[in-house]
């Protein structure tokens, strides 16, 4: 049973990191792109 949490755990720690990174990652993009809209290069 002790694996298991500690499986878990370590999912979580790998998983939550991945997701926050992703939504930055997507944010900046988002803000790159409306920039350079906004510049009229795109």
């Amino acid at each position: 049973m002790g694996s298991l949490a500690s499986l878990i755990m370590l999912f979580l720690y790998l998983f939550i990191p991945s997701i926050i990174l992703y939504m930055i990652i997507k944010t900046a993009i988002k803000n790159a792109i409306r920039e350079l809209k906004d510049d009229g290069i795109l």
